[in-house]
């Protein structure tokens, strides 16, 4: 239900041609592809210089390279977090600035909260001291322990237990028990990655068996340096069988155990990638003859789960992917069981109707969005020529076909008639915010500029429809996860995801909400008529979520820098909703919502503070691995963020132009971090890049 007239795609398309781009510059340094610009390029910049100037600048990408001509230091980092979406408020710009003392109190606080291991690098960069096949087939504990660990990791229904092939994992752990000289070195390194990942996901349940109380991370630490001490005896240089699989298990491991995808696991990502190129994971398996079926089917399910990786850690920390679409072919994995077929198969049976429900089935359709995702970043991203806006809105319905085709067990349904498993409903909700956060993605940069171009109305509606849909997730699993709600088992779970998957989200809400209530005390009457596009009903909710969300992240901001911050900013946002004035208004009608503008302010020099506080959380932090790690007990989908939500229900977001188990039990996943996406927004066009750059050396967020 819709408060007014609503644009639909094919409208928004036809609204007019899209003009090229527009010349803005980075507040430090940008360079364009080439060192000329090309005739098309000029003369898109002539055309914009008409009333349509604004089409498609916002479609640049710049970044931000930060150089220390007296260290030797440059740091570059991409547009894509979500605090610059507030980049032109400036009381969220200074309030960290003039907090400093705070904020360093804050952040000593959450990390005397965190384990040993969430403050170092990850071992695999670090170094591990060698040690000898041997040692490494003797340090494994009981076979009693193994077994059990095996079967916590194996019981979750997760992306990355997919990888691996149940019963033929079973046939070779029964076979190590029997001559353990035989076993392979680079397969150990996987045992030892999923002994890691099942403790870990005791750790973080709770649920550890008594002989292992109080004792759960070091052990984990412990396997985690089994595994490398594993990739380097078997050579992880020269690849071979289980190499790629050990290396994506163990960046799971590392990931989960330190709360956060920083920039060394970005670089373990892009190494293992390279690796699974070298392999030719990249190229499906149907052009080899030397490969089995069985081996073609699971080196399509790996490879999924890399580009899954490459995707969500390169996102995280605004750099670029190393994946792109025209370098690969290989086919998504099939429909099919694992007890369907094994190594010994001639024939791969035929995949299974995608309506019906198989383990791997979850796995397809969040590579499918993630895949999608990617190309939407690249293309959005992309230096030089901009991306037309005919092509946004192409990535649109493309988008939406997706979501529209995914298998109806997968797709979201009222929580309250709902009588599924916990972990099938979570699966749903899981996907389902997943497109909604690759759609705020895509049109978040179109919704400042549909205030000055009806072109764009489709672009905000979508955008902050999609943004508001999340927020009621957050809301649902808030409220469903108290004492009394059907997920309170999962209280553990909300708390560590509450802050980063809803980040974006909420920025987007409170930043439309802001410029609204700006353009009704403006005098410019075109201005103050986009204030109309929402009914005051549909304010109203946006307002009463971004509150529930506030309220949300404040009780988690002693554990967490992220909703620490989060939380200051939108108590900084819903004041300035309730009571704009004046000089907001005027200030606004020169400020430039998503380029970079060349006024003084904006230069290098005056390269002032948004603030470590914006940026140290901007790349989805340490609140995230804390149910990497967990989904994965007897049980459940793990892998998925429990992003509970009622279905597109309530208040409808149209605009308003008339003016006015598989049921397993709750599992404990080290994996679920392939539905947290959260990094989104531009870089913003001043901050404090001194503290900025100190953080991000420590990369542990909270």
């Amino acid at each position: 239900m819709h408060g007014g007239a609503s644009v639909d795609p094919s409208s928004a398309a036809a609204a007019g041609a899209i003009a090229g781009s527009s010349n803005s510059k980075s507040t430090t340094e940008s360079t364009p592809a080439s060192g000329k610009p090309d005739a098309d390029e000029e003369a898109m910049r002539d055309d914009d210089e008409g009333d349509d100037s604004d089409t498609d600048g916002v479609a640049t990408s710049l970044g931000m390279l930060k150089v220390d001509a007296d260290k030797g230091k440059s740091m570059y980092i991409g547009q894509e977090h979500w605090h610059t979406i507030l980049a032109d408020i400036s009381e969220v710009k200074t309030y960290f600035t003039n907090h400093k003392k705070e904020l360093e109190k804050s952040y000593e606080k959450v990390m005397l909260s965190k384990p040993t291991s969430a403050r170092e690098g990850p071992t695999f960069l670090l170094g591990a001291a060698p040690a000898s096949e041997v040692e490494l087939r003797a340090e494994l504990p009981p076979k009693s322990a193994v077994l059990t660990l095996c079967s916590r990791y194996f019981n979750s229904m997760d992306n990355a237990v997919n990888i691996i092939h149940s019963p033929t994992f079973q046939q070779q752990l029964r076979a190590h028990w029997q001559d353990p000289s035989k076993t392979p070195i680079m397969w150990l390194g996987l045992l030892y990655s999923i002994l890691t990942l099942a403790m870990l996901s005791y750790h973080k349940v709770g649920d550890e068996p008594p002989e292992w109380k109080g004792r759960t991370l070091e052990l984990a630490s412990e396997y985690r340096l089994r595994t490398v001490q594993c990739l380097i005896a078997g050579d992880y240089t020269k690849p071979g069988e289980y190499t790629v699989e050990t290396m994506l298990l163990y960046v799971f491991g590392e990931y989960s155990a330190r709360w956060d995808a920083d920039l060394g696991l970005w670089l373990i990502v892009s190494l293992l990638t390279r690796v699974a190129f070298r392999m030719g994971y990249h190229r499906d398996a149907k052009w080899f003859p030397s490969l089995t079926p069985f081996q073609a089917e699971m080196r399509r399910r790996t490879w999924a789960l890399v580009r899954m990786a490459d995707v969500v850690f390169s996102h995280q920390v605004s750099l670029p992917s190393m994946i792109y679409g025209h370098d690969c072919d290989t086919q998504l994995p099939n429909n099919i069981f694992d007890e369907e077929f094994g190594p010994d198969t001639k024939v791969l049976p035929p995949s299974r109707p995608k309506t019906e429900p198989t383990p791997i089935a979850y796995m397809i359709a969040k590579s499918k969005l993630c895949i999608e995702m990617g190309d939407i970043l690249q293309a959005t991203n992309r230096v030089g020529r901009q991306v037309p806006y005919d092509e946004i809105l192409r990535f649109d319905a493309r988008l939406r076909e997706i979501n529209q085709e995914l298998p109806p067990h997968l797709k979201v349904a009222p929580l309250e008639s709902s009588h599924d498993p916990v972990t099938l409903i979570i699966a749903r909700f899981n996907v389902n915010i997943l497109y909604l956060k690759i759609t705020c993605l895509l049109h978040k940069k179109y919704v400042p500029r549909a205030r000055q171009n009806p072109r764009y109305a489709y672009s905000r509606r979508v955008a902050v429809e999609a943004a508001l849909e999340t927020l009621r997730h957050l809301v649902t699993l808030n409220r469903e996860s108290q004492a009394d709600g059907r997920l309170r088992s999962l209280r553990w779970f909300v708390n560590s995801i509450a802050t980063k998957d809803f980040l974006l989200p909420a920025m987007l809400v409170a930043l439309d909400l802001h410029h609204d209530r700006v353009a009704e005390a403006s005098n410019d009457r075109r201005r103050s008529d986009t204030a109309l596009f929402w009914t005051a009903e549909q304010r109203n909710e946006m307002i009463r979520n971004l509150e529930t969300t506030r309220q949300i992240w404040g009780t988690l901001a002693d554990g967490s820098m992220e909703a620490y911050k989060a939380a200051k900013v939108l108590d900084i946002m819903l004041e300035k909703i309730k009571s704009p004035n004046a000089a907001e208004t005027e200030a606004l009608k020169t400020e430039s919502f998503s380029s970079f503008d060349n006024s003084p302010e904006m230069q290098p020099e005056h390269n002032a503070a948004v603030t470590l506080g914006m940026l140290s959380g901007g790349m989805t932090p340490n609140t995230a691995a804390a149910i990497e790690s967990t989904l994965q007990a007897p049980g459940g989908f793990g892998g998925m963020d429990f992003g509970v939500s009622l279905s597109m229900t309530g208040i409808g977001m149209g605009a308003n132009f008339g003016g006015g188990d598989i049921g397993m039990t709750n599992a404990a996943s080290p994996f679920s971090m392939f539905t947290n996406l959260e990094a989104g927004g531009d870089f913003p066009a001043n901050f404090d890049w001194n503290a900025f750059e100190s953080f991000t050396q420590n990369a542990n967020w909270g």
